[in-house]
């Protein structure tokens, strides 16, 4: 089985940069913050950290 990356980065008309979410094709969402209008460093790191919040274990409280 192949690893695919929920998130990905998509360079948008004026410069800025969104991030996906690839399951559902829109724009990702996180805590009530819309991840869009960003610059590229900023993306590529919070790509980062999603995949690792992703691939945490799960616990319920």
């Amino acid at each position: 089985m192949t690893y695919e990356p929920r998130f990905g980065a998509r360079k948008e008309r004026d410069n800025t940069w969104t991030i996906v979410d690839r399951r559902t094709g829109e724009i990702a969402e996180r805590s009530g913050l819309i991840l869009a209008r960003l610059n590229q460093n900023v993306v590529l790191g919070l790509i980062q950290i999603l995949e690792q919040i992703e691939d945490a274990p799960k616990r319920v409280h």
